[in-house]
């Protein structure tokens, strides 16, 4: 197969290259060179991207968008009153598969090609997780997936949860498991090492979240006398391997133990802004040298990466005056970073890296060229603009058409589930 476009944004030494065309051979890129004029499979006019990758997601954020039960406002209560009871703890595995299907072909659609799941259903029957990765297989997704293994079920449960983790970091292909907990108010601290040795010993990632808000500063430091970070540490739990969603609210010291480690940052912005937990210290962390990617969290705008990125760039404009959080930062971290963070052969558009590709139409309103590719792609760019996806070699979205799954199948399905659910929570 082969792609050509009038520019694209490699993202790696070749920076933007004017009429490219990449050639994929199998599920990888043989080649990408500039010759104007050349025929290719397909041709956009505008930019090709390497696939757009979201570090944390939670596929079930469906139910959440427009709940007829409002949200309360602060970080506990929403997940204490509302997030927990109103929308996880209802969840069936059926209906894991119906919205991880809809969910993953949205992602993929406004050009993710890759994501990081966090599903949490605690009631749900054994197998879930399962049935999850494979309804997100079938719409051609590459994906991450996993279940947040909490104890705040209880103890069955809560082993329950871990065997799921662990069935899945046996999986290949385009999707893979990892492991992940919840975070330190909801699970003890053996039940964190004892997830975290289960992923050392299958060399899998390991994801939890961290210091999202104020509360869990506070809990933490009121059981345990320290704050997250360095209790984390102590457990021995932080090193490469380790994605740290949130981490919202860091000090310096916290900042130099995450980089020290080398731990991977999940920056989820749009959710942090809806439910005011705050803005996370990003330009401290880039300043430290910590892999800083970005996540959506489930909140359904966000799983444009389009707006996640303007959005990125603009809250970093805003909070840190400007000039310290770049249009080229923000295309790495859901690009190169990303794909470092989950150590896929992705992220660039280079020899030899997984032919994961984004086609985007040009929409600038002022003329396109390599020196403002990038900012027209964070600041401009929409997921409209989307005019194919390929992942691991095969065209999945073409023309905004899903080429392996019926679409108004998966809705359709979707709908059901969450009538279904608002309906009991009313």
């Amino acid at each position: 197969m082969r792609v050509a476009g009038r520019y694209a944004i490699t993202m790696g030494p070749r920076g933007v290259v004017a009429d490219p065309i990449i050639e994929i051979e199998g599920n990888r890129i043989k080649s990408i060179d500039s010759q104007p004029g050349s025929q290719a499979d397909f041709w956009v006019d505008g930019i090709i991207l390497p696939g757009l990758i979201s570090t944390h997601t939670h596929l079930h954020g469906l139910v959440a968008y427009g709940h007829p039960v409002p949200p309360p406002a602060g970080f506990w209560p929403f997940l204490k009153e509302w997030w927990w009871p109103l929308v996880e703890d209802v969840l069936t595995a059926e209906d894991v598969e119906s919205l991880a299907a809809y969910a993953a072909l949205l992602h993929v659609k406004s050009g993710y090609t890759c994501f990081c799941d966090v599903m949490e259903a605690p009631y749900a029957e054994a197998g879930f997780m399962m049935r999850e990765a494979a309804a997100i297989d079938a719409t051609g997704a590459r994906a991450f997936v996993s279940n947040e293994a909490t104890e705040r079920a209880g103890p069955e449960i809560a082993q329950k949860l871990l065997e799921e983790n662990a069935a899945l970091l046996d999986l290949s292909g385009r999707v893979q498991g990892l492991m992940s907990v919840h975070t330190t108010f909801s699970c003890s601290g053996d039940f964190i090492r004892k997830a975290k040795e289960t992923a050392r010993d299958k060399d899998a990632l390991f994801q939890l979240h961290l210091s999202e808000g104020t509360y869990h500063v506070q809990d933490t430091q009121e059981r345990f006398g320290k704050r997250p970070v360095p209790y984390l540490d102590d457990l021995g739990v932080l090193d490469e391997m380790t994605i740290a969603s949130q981490s919202v609210h860091l000090t310096e010291d916290e900042i130099e133990t995450l980089a020290a480690r080398e731990v991977n940052v999940s920056h989820n912005p749009i959710s942090n802004m809806e439910i005011g937990t705050g803005a996370a210290p990003v330009a401290q962390m880039l300043e430290r040298g910590v892999n800083v990617t970005l996540g959506d969290d489930g909140f359904v705008r966000a799983f444009d990466p389009f707006i996640n990125m303007s959005t990125t760039f603009l809250l970093h404009a805003l909070t840190t005056g400007g000039g310290h959080v770049g249009t080229q930062d923000v295309l790495a971290f859901l690009t190169t970073n990303a794909a470092r963070a989950l150590r896929l052969e992705a992220g660039s558009i280079e020899e030899g890296n997984l032919a994961d590709l984004v086609l985007l139409e040009d929409s600038s309103p002022a003329p396109l060229g390599p020196e403002n590719a990038i900012y027209h792609t964070v600041l401009g760019a929409a997921s409209g603009d989307v005019r194919a996806v390929i992942v691991d070699g095969q065209v999945v979205i073409y023309r905004g058409v899903a080429q392996l799954v019926d679409e108004e199948q998966l809705k359709h399905r979707s709908m059901d589930t969450i009538h279904r659910l608002w309906k009991g929570s009313a």
